[in-house]
Protein backbone atom coordinates (compact mmCIF):
# COMPACT_ATOMS: atom_id res chain seq x y z
CA UNK A 1 0.00 0.00 0.00
CA UNK A 2 1.54 3.35 -1.26
CA UNK A 3 1.64 6.46 1.79
CA UNK A 4 1.38 9.67 0.35
CA UNK A 5 1.43 13.06 2.23
CA UNK A 6 -1.54 14.92 3.25
CA UNK A 7 -1.61 18.64 4.38
CA UNK A 8 -4.56 20.39 5.65
CA UNK A 9 -2.59 23.75 5.13
CA UNK A 10 -5.46 26.17 5.99
CA UNK A 11 -5.83 29.62 4.89
CA UNK A 12 -2.98 31.61 3.38
CA UNK A 13 -3.20 34.62 0.59
CA UNK A 14 -2.83 33.97 -2.70
CA UNK A 15 0.70 34.60 -3.59
CA UNK A 16 1.38 31.89 -0.45
CA UNK A 17 -0.93 29.22 -1.67
CA UNK A 18 0.55 29.66 -4.89
CA UNK A 19 4.16 29.58 -4.39
CA UNK A 20 3.62 26.36 -2.04
CA UNK A 21 2.27 24.58 -4.89
CA UNK A 22 5.34 25.66 -7.01
CA UNK A 23 7.84 24.98 -4.19
CA UNK A 24 6.23 21.55 -4.16
CA UNK A 25 5.95 20.79 -7.53
CA UNK A 26 9.79 21.80 -7.96
CA UNK A 27 10.81 19.25 -4.82
CA UNK A 28 9.00 16.71 -6.23
CA UNK A 29 11.19 17.21 -9.98
CA UNK A 30 13.75 17.21 -7.98
CA UNK A 31 13.29 14.11 -5.75
CA UNK A 32 12.85 15.75 -2.11
CA UNK A 33 9.27 16.63 -2.25
CA UNK A 34 6.90 13.12 -1.62
CA UNK A 35 3.73 12.53 -3.34
CA UNK A 36 1.38 14.45 -1.33
CA UNK A 37 -2.51 16.30 -1.57
CA UNK A 38 -2.58 19.57 -0.05
CA UNK A 39 -6.19 21.01 0.72
CA UNK A 40 -6.38 24.48 1.65
CA UNK A 41 -8.01 28.16 1.56
CA UNK A 42 -7.74 31.63 0.76
CA UNK A 43 -7.23 34.78 3.33
CA UNK A 44 -8.15 37.63 2.08
CA UNK A 45 -10.20 36.14 -0.80
CA UNK A 46 -8.27 36.21 -4.20
CA UNK A 47 -9.08 36.75 -7.53
CA UNK A 48 -6.70 34.08 -9.88
CA UNK A 49 -5.72 34.40 -13.10
CA UNK A 50 -4.29 31.95 -15.59
CA UNK A 51 -0.38 31.80 -16.55
CA UNK A 52 -0.86 33.09 -20.09
CA UNK A 53 -3.71 35.68 -19.39
CA UNK A 54 -3.33 39.08 -19.47
CA UNK A 55 -4.11 40.89 -16.38
CA UNK A 56 -4.74 44.27 -17.86
CA UNK A 57 -7.47 43.08 -20.19
CA UNK A 58 -8.93 41.14 -17.42
CA UNK A 59 -9.52 42.50 -14.21
CA UNK A 60 -10.58 45.35 -12.66
CA UNK A 61 -7.48 46.77 -9.73
CA UNK A 62 -9.18 49.20 -8.47
CA UNK A 63 -12.71 46.68 -7.92
CA UNK A 64 -10.55 44.54 -6.27
CA UNK A 65 -8.66 46.63 -3.90
CA UNK A 66 -12.53 48.30 -2.95
CA UNK A 67 -13.45 44.78 -2.42
CA UNK A 68 -10.45 43.62 -0.10
CA UNK A 69 -9.65 40.96 -2.80
CA UNK A 70 -6.16 39.96 -3.48
CA UNK A 71 -4.74 39.20 -6.82
CA UNK A 72 -2.37 36.51 -8.23
CA UNK A 73 -1.72 34.88 -11.32
CA UNK A 74 -1.47 30.67 -11.18
CA UNK A 75 1.23 28.77 -12.07
CA UNK A 76 -1.30 26.85 -14.19
CA UNK A 77 -3.66 27.58 -17.11
CA UNK A 78 -7.56 28.84 -17.49
CA UNK A 79 -9.17 31.90 -16.83
CA UNK A 80 -9.93 34.50 -13.62
CA UNK A 81 -11.55 32.48 -10.82
CA UNK A 82 -12.47 34.52 -7.36
CA UNK A 83 -11.35 32.36 -4.20
CA UNK A 84 -13.88 32.35 -1.63
CA UNK A 85 -16.04 30.10 -0.02
CA UNK A 86 -14.25 27.52 -1.23
CA UNK A 87 -12.01 24.25 -0.55
CA UNK A 88 -8.76 24.27 -2.85
CA UNK A 89 -6.92 21.06 -3.01
CA UNK A 90 -3.92 20.30 -5.01
CA UNK A 91 -1.87 17.01 -5.78
CA UNK A 92 1.66 16.91 -6.41
CA UNK A 93 3.44 13.92 -7.61
CA UNK A 94 6.12 12.63 -9.67
CA UNK A 95 4.81 11.64 -13.39
CA UNK A 96 4.33 7.67 -13.24
CA UNK A 97 3.15 7.06 -9.95
CA UNK A 98 0.16 5.23 -9.63
CA UNK A 99 -2.87 5.89 -9.85
CA UNK A 100 -1.43 9.64 -12.09
CA UNK A 101 0.25 7.50 -14.46
CA UNK A 102 2.08 9.55 -17.28
CA UNK A 103 -0.42 11.22 -19.03
CA UNK A 104 -2.20 14.29 -18.66
CA UNK A 105 -5.56 12.56 -18.90
CA UNK A 106 -4.39 9.86 -16.56
CA UNK A 107 -4.00 12.11 -13.83
CA UNK A 108 -7.54 13.74 -14.79
CA UNK A 109 -9.28 10.76 -14.44
CA UNK A 110 -7.72 9.55 -11.55
CA UNK A 111 -7.97 12.30 -9.51
CA UNK A 112 -11.81 13.21 -10.47
CA UNK A 113 -12.19 9.41 -9.02
CA UNK A 114 -10.98 10.56 -5.73
CA UNK A 115 -12.88 13.23 -5.68
CA UNK A 116 -16.08 12.13 -6.64
CA UNK A 117 -15.83 9.49 -4.02
CA UNK A 118 -15.27 12.30 -1.45
CA UNK A 119 -18.42 14.14 -2.76
CA UNK A 120 -20.67 10.91 -2.14
CA UNK A 121 -19.26 10.57 1.56
CA UNK A 122 -20.38 13.90 2.07
CA UNK A 123 -24.07 13.51 0.39
CA UNK A 124 -23.47 14.32 -3.32
CA UNK A 125 -23.91 12.64 -6.70
CA UNK A 126 -21.67 14.19 -8.83
CA UNK A 127 -20.17 12.85 -12.42
CA UNK A 128 -17.50 14.04 -14.59
CA UNK A 129 -18.40 16.93 -17.24
CA UNK A 130 -19.17 16.34 -20.87
CA UNK A 131 -17.25 19.12 -22.22
CA UNK A 132 -19.23 22.55 -22.39
CA UNK A 133 -17.64 25.38 -24.67
CA UNK A 134 -17.80 28.50 -22.70
CA UNK A 135 -18.83 31.53 -24.18
CA UNK A 136 -16.13 33.91 -25.75
CA UNK A 137 -15.85 37.15 -24.68
CA UNK A 138 -16.91 39.68 -27.31
CA UNK A 139 -15.50 42.92 -28.12
CA UNK A 140 -14.59 45.87 -25.33
CA UNK A 141 -14.91 42.65 -22.30
CA UNK A 142 -13.09 40.14 -20.64
CA UNK A 143 -13.03 36.79 -21.56
CA UNK A 144 -15.48 34.79 -19.61
CA UNK A 145 -14.31 33.32 -16.17
CA UNK A 146 -13.00 29.84 -15.50
CA UNK A 147 -16.22 28.07 -13.83
CA UNK A 148 -18.81 29.02 -17.23
CA UNK A 149 -17.64 26.43 -19.32
CA UNK A 150 -16.45 23.32 -18.18
CA UNK A 151 -13.98 20.97 -19.69
CA UNK A 152 -12.93 17.32 -19.06
CA UNK A 153 -12.80 15.80 -16.26
CA UNK A 154 -14.11 18.62 -14.24
CA UNK A 155 -16.76 17.67 -12.10
CA UNK A 156 -20.65 18.83 -12.05
CA UNK A 157 -23.91 18.06 -10.59
CA UNK A 158 -27.29 18.28 -13.03
CA UNK A 159 -24.70 19.99 -15.81
CA UNK A 160 -23.40 22.70 -13.54
CA UNK A 161 -20.07 23.18 -12.52
CA UNK A 162 -18.72 22.21 -9.12
CA UNK A 163 -15.14 21.44 -8.95
CA UNK A 164 -12.93 23.16 -11.65
CA UNK A 165 -8.69 22.16 -11.92
CA UNK A 166 -5.68 22.81 -14.01
CA UNK A 167 -2.54 20.96 -14.33
CA UNK A 168 1.28 21.88 -14.92
CA UNK A 169 3.84 19.26 -15.13
CA UNK A 170 7.40 20.30 -14.75
CA UNK A 171 9.99 17.80 -15.74
CA UNK A 172 9.07 14.71 -13.64
CA UNK A 173 6.69 16.90 -10.92
CA UNK A 174 3.09 16.91 -12.11
CA UNK A 175 0.60 19.69 -10.14
CA UNK A 176 -3.20 19.43 -10.69
CA UNK A 177 -5.05 22.10 -7.96
CA UNK A 178 -8.46 23.05 -8.86
CA UNK A 179 -11.78 24.47 -6.62
CA UNK A 180 -14.45 22.82 -5.05
CA UNK A 181 -17.48 25.43 -4.43
CA UNK A 182 -18.65 25.07 -1.05
CA UNK A 183 -20.93 28.09 -1.26
CA UNK A 184 -21.98 30.80 -4.14
CA UNK A 185 -19.30 33.50 -3.30
CA UNK A 186 -17.36 32.91 -6.22
CA UNK A 187 -20.07 34.79 -8.52
CA UNK A 188 -18.90 37.88 -7.14
CA UNK A 189 -16.37 37.80 -9.83
CA UNK A 190 -18.57 39.53 -12.29
CA UNK A 191 -18.26 42.77 -10.04
CA UNK A 192 -14.07 42.00 -10.18
CA UNK A 193 -13.83 41.84 -13.93
CA UNK A 194 -13.01 44.05 -16.44
CA UNK A 195 -16.53 44.74 -18.59
CA UNK A 196 -17.38 47.42 -20.90
CA UNK A 197 -20.85 47.48 -19.15
CA UNK A 198 -23.33 46.88 -16.85
CA UNK A 199 -25.33 44.83 -19.10
CA UNK A 200 -22.53 42.37 -19.79
CA UNK A 201 -21.77 42.46 -16.34
CA UNK A 202 -24.90 41.13 -15.71
CA UNK A 203 -25.03 38.34 -18.38
CA UNK A 204 -22.13 37.12 -16.62
CA UNK A 205 -23.11 37.06 -13.50
CA UNK A 206 -26.31 35.30 -14.88
CA UNK A 207 -24.07 32.79 -16.45
CA UNK A 208 -21.95 32.07 -13.31
CA UNK A 209 -25.14 31.63 -11.17
CA UNK A 210 -26.82 29.29 -13.63
CA UNK A 211 -23.98 27.05 -15.00
CA UNK A 212 -22.65 26.29 -11.31
CA UNK A 213 -23.56 24.93 -8.17
CA UNK A 214 -21.86 25.04 -4.35
CA UNK A 215 -22.15 22.57 -1.61
CA UNK A 216 -23.70 24.68 0.93
CA UNK A 217 -26.55 24.48 -1.99
CA UNK A 218 -26.86 20.64 -2.85
CA UNK A 219 -27.44 19.87 0.95
CA UNK A 220 -28.89 22.69 1.99
CA UNK A 221 -27.11 23.91 4.66
CA UNK A 222 -23.88 25.36 5.65
CA UNK A 223 -20.50 23.46 5.21
CA UNK A 224 -17.74 23.76 6.86
CA UNK A 225 -13.87 23.56 5.45
CA UNK A 226 -13.00 20.60 7.90
CA UNK A 227 -15.63 18.95 6.95
CA UNK A 228 -14.98 18.67 3.55
CA UNK A 229 -11.43 18.50 3.80
CA UNK A 230 -12.10 14.83 5.89
CA UNK A 231 -14.23 14.18 3.08
CA UNK A 232 -11.45 15.01 0.45
CA UNK A 233 -8.89 13.01 2.36
CA UNK A 234 -11.01 9.46 2.50
CA UNK A 235 -12.29 10.15 -0.79
CA UNK A 236 -8.09 9.60 -1.98
CA UNK A 237 -8.08 6.70 0.24
CA UNK A 238 -11.10 4.98 -0.69
CA UNK A 239 -10.48 5.37 -4.55
CA UNK A 240 -6.85 4.95 -4.85
CA UNK A 241 -6.23 2.50 -2.02
CA UNK A 242 -3.41 4.67 -0.36
CA UNK A 243 -2.84 5.34 3.04
CA UNK A 244 -2.33 9.07 4.22
CA UNK A 245 0.13 10.64 6.60
CA UNK A 246 -0.96 13.83 7.92
CA UNK A 247 2.12 16.01 7.54
CA UNK A 248 3.51 19.57 7.57
CA UNK A 249 5.91 21.14 4.54
CA UNK A 250 9.52 20.63 5.33
CA UNK A 251 12.19 23.23 6.01
CA UNK A 252 13.20 23.29 2.53
CA UNK A 253 9.87 22.99 0.89
CA UNK A 254 9.00 26.38 3.29
CA UNK A 255 12.51 28.38 2.41
CA UNK A 256 11.72 27.95 -1.51
CA UNK A 257 7.60 28.84 -1.13
CA UNK A 258 8.75 31.92 0.59
CA UNK A 259 11.20 33.19 -2.18
CA UNK A 260 8.45 32.50 -4.65
CA UNK A 261 6.17 34.28 -2.88
CA UNK A 262 7.43 37.20 -3.35
CA UNK A 263 7.86 36.40 -6.79
CA UNK A 264 4.40 35.84 -6.91
CA UNK A 265 3.68 39.02 -5.08
CA UNK A 266 4.80 40.83 -8.18
CA UNK A 267 3.57 38.79 -10.93
CA UNK A 268 0.07 39.94 -11.18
Amino acid sequence: MQTWRFLNDGAHDGATNMAIDEAMLLGVNQGTTPPTIRVYAWEPPTVSIGYSQALDSELDIGACMRAGAGVVRRPTGGRAVFHAGELTYSVIAPSGTSPIGTSIMEAYSAIADALLAGLRLLGVEAELASVVPAARGRDGGASPPCFVGSGRYEIVVVGRKLIGSAQRRVGRGMLQHGSLLMDSTHEQLADLMLIDSEERRGIVRRLLRSRTTDLSALLNRTVGFEEVARAVMSGFVEAWGLKLSEGELSKDEIEVAQMLATEYDTAS
